[in-house]
């Protein structure tokens, strides 16, 4: 919370609603699918469910009709949500371990009109002090449509029994990993916005202004539910959301006061006038976005990376994890010294290590000789004679001396046969002696280059 009221401009109250669905063409836009990619970026939280989000539970429900005493709530407990955590940025944010279940909050954020309730678990600030411009609550919220017929997980039949029969359902497996995300590690698509609640703070019988600053993700594929009408259905009678966090609620994101109450209208300053009450029921925005453009500046969708470039409709109505991509080697940047790195018309850059190629050889080198810097060409000085050299001076050696060798042998041959008039046939022996020679002075060249 901060004691800072809620600016001109913000996006206020609870839920935010839209003129139309967000997947019909807008008026005076022609191409509003196609703006709406805009929207479309990875999802920038991850969650956090320990032992997979899979527990044994106690499954309770508390329903309560609108009367003077209070707003009419829907609200599913008995599951542990320690290590239920959301990090976003460096902020983290605790599980407060209750789900409520209320009329549709955002029924123009779904495709199609079957989802008619929706499930909301909240998340509260743990760490405020140190990360003072991060929201104070985050909300995770899905649309349900029910259904008379059907299968249901042992959680939802757990929910409705408990509702019927006013008693815990025990020993009631639970995946609570599966309510946002295809698994334990993935959210599913998530349309995100972030909006002002006005809040009035009593303390010791002093009162201040401020304000909530409230993250909402609404996952856009409903999920079907079994409900029987004494059962889970019962929260049909329950048109608006009461905020429930852990611990003291929203109290404690701003260290004092013992009650917090949101705008109702009724007041003079549009608070309620008991203020011996909480009030946890956030005032509803004052009208409907119908501009595209407000649309367009309020909203975003978060999805995995892989459903990047589909359509919104796609993202809505998939079924199942996309599948991962291998992740491409990411470029990396760095610093040229034009005066050591170019050389003509080309970079001499190691590119995996950003290092020119003069220092990367030397340290190829330094890393071939042991370490031993004493070993390495162009490091600390002259080396001295190494025994690779000595062995190739003998070879130059050898061959130069096969060959004034075998050239004086050729001269001896040509004497004989034009000078001494020895004859080729006398001279035979010697030029097959030639022959040899020089195949092997060949041989003997090549095989020492290898």
């Amino acid at each position: 919370m901060s004691d800072t009221q809620c600016r001109s401009g913000d996006t206020t109250g609870f839920p935010v609603t839209l003129a139309q669905s967000l997947y019909t063409n807008w008026p005076a836009t022609s191409n509003a699918q196609e703006q709406l990619q805009k929207l479309v970026v990875p999802t920038d939280f991850s969650l956090q469910w320990q032992n997979n989000g899979s527990q044994t539970c106690n499954i309770s429900v508390r329903h309560t009709l609108n009367s003077a005493a209070g707003p009419g709530v829907f609200q599913v407990s008995g599951f542990n949500p320690d290590g239920y955590t959301i990090a976003y940025g460096p902020a983290i944010y605790q599980c407060s371990g209750v789900i409520s279940i209320v009329q549709n909050q955002h029924p123009n954020f779904v495709q199609g009109g079957t989802a008619q309730y929706e499930m909301i678990l909240a998340f509260q600030i743990k760490n405020k002090n140190i990360n003072p411009s991060s929201p104070d609550i985050i909300l995770l919220c899905r649309p349900l449509a029910f259904q008379t017929s059907g299968q249901n997980t042992a959680f939802w039949n757990a929910v409705n029994s408990a509702s019927t029969y006013g008693a815990p359902q025990n020993n009631i497996a639970v995946e609570m990993s599966s309510f946002f995300g295809y698994n334990a590690s993935l959210p599913m698509p998530m349309i995100t916005y972030q909006t002002c609640l006005p809040v009035k703070l009593f303390n010791n019988g002093q009162f201040s202004y401020g304000s909530l600053k409230v993250r909402v993700n609404v996952v856009p594929q409903p999920l079907n539910v079994v409900a029987t009408e004494t059962g889970l259905g019962k929260c049909s009678s329950v048109n608006k959301y009461t905020l429930i966090t852990n611990n003291n609620g929203p109290i404690d994101i701003f260290g004092r006061g013992n009650i917090l109450q949101f705008r109702d209208g009724y007041g003079t300053d549009l608070y309620p006038s008991d203020i011996s009450k909480m009030n946890l029921v956030p005032n509803a925005p004052p009208i409907a976005i119908s501009a595209f453009a407000d649309v367009l500046q309020k909203f975003q969708v978060l999805v995995p990376e892989a459903f990047l470039g589909r359509s919104l409709a796609d993202i809505a109505n998939a079924q199942t994890a996309p599948p991962v991509q291998p992740r491409k080697k990411a470029y990396k940047c760095y610093t040229i010294d034009p005066k050591r790195d170019i050389v003509g018309d080309q970079i001499m850059v190691d590119p995996t290590t950003g290092q020119s190629l003069q220092d990367t050889q030397k340290q190829d080198a330094l890393d071939s000789a042991g370490g031993d810097i004493s070993l390495t060409h162009g490091s600390g000085g002259s080396p001295g004679i190494l025994p690779g050299d000595i062995e190739q001076i003998l070879t130059i050696i050898a061959i130069s001396l096969g060959t004034l060798t075998l050239l004086a042998y050729l001269g001896f041959i040509v004497h004989m046969v034009l000078y001494r008039e020895n004859g080729f046939h006398n001279s035979l022996p010697h030029i097959l002696g030639f022959i040899v020679c020089f195949i092997g002075l060949v041989v003997f060249s090549v095989f020492v280059e290898k």
